[in-house]
């Protein structure tokens, strides 16, 4: 399978601090790939290295182009960002005007912009904000205004940095399914970063950051096994993860949980 995302003995420092040492990590295409760690585990520094706001000493590779400064327009052109600190990322008076800005210097028609907005708004229900101003939205709604102005260009990766910790649960599911679809059509790939254990359970595959390094990589399941990486990364396994390994450690399952509906169906069979 081809990778999205290339790293080859990577080092980086702020000013004499060593944030990266050889860093190694390559990230498979079309999956939902979550990266965890505590804060200060180098989570926001991957981010800036991918985006290109950061040259580390090797180069990065991401969907095929080369993260460097002659690069950035080419590579901003093919990923979406959704970022944790909403402020001051609107411009424009009405959620309509910031969605159909990046259309516009596409040269869509009207006819197609209209019918664009329209298709993801009623996708993600959000047609009642379109003439708010969206810097007057409630946090939960101005990240999903930020998703649809990462969606809207079409991107073939999306980055999330802590960008949906507004959601309330169902809402998230939503997103997250919607995205997911996205991912089987092989549309998408998602790199989302997050210190939330409980979200890594919406993933394909999990990072696991630690001291500013990869402490392990793998699929979900692989990486559930290891209670001691958890331990080790100063993280809390998913609570439906942990509940499975002592309800297994009693003989009552034989297996891993990533849903408590499944669970709970299961044993009252």
């Amino acid at each position: 399978m081809k990778n999205v995302l290339e790293i080859k003995n990577l080092s980086f420092k702020y000013d004499q601090e060593l944030i990266f040492d050889h860093l190694n990590l390559t990230v498979a295409k079309n999956k939902f790939t979550t990266i965890l760690g505590t804060s200060g585990s180098g989570k926001t520094t991957l981010v800036k290295l991918l985006m290109g706001e950061l040259i580390g000493d090797r180069i990065v590779v991401l969907n095929g182009i080369a993260v460097t400064k002659d690069n950035l327009k080419q590579l901003y052109s093919t990923i979406g960002t959704v970022f944790e600190n909403q402020n001051d990322i609107f411009i424009f008076k009405t959620v309509l005007e910031e969605l159909a800005f990046p259309l516009e210097n596409k040269s869509y028609s009207p006819k197609q912009i209209d019918e664009k907005i329209e298709a993801l708004c009623e996708c993600f229900n959000i047609k009642h904000l379109l003439h708010q101003n969206p810097n007057m939205l409630t946090a939960s709604d101005k990240e999903l205004v930020n998703l649809l102005m990462a969606l809207i260009k079409n991107p073939q990766i999306l980055i999330i940095d802590e960008g949906l910790k507004s959601l309330d649960k169902k809402t998230k599911e939503k997103v997250i399914n919607i995205l997911k679809e996205k991912i089987k059509n092989k549309e998408l790939t998602v790199l989302y970063f997050t210190h939330n254990t409980e979200d890594s359970l919406y993933s394909d595959d999990i990072i696991i950051l630690d001291n500013k390094n990869v402490l392990d990589y793998g699929s979900k399941e692989e990486i559930y096994q290891n209670e001691d990486l958890f331990n080790k990364a100063h993280l809390e396994l998913p609570f439906i993860v942990d509940l499975s390994k002592k309800l297994q450690f009693y003989d009552m399952i034989d297996h891993d949980y990533f849903s408590m509906e499944k669970m709970v169906n299961d044993l009252w069979k």
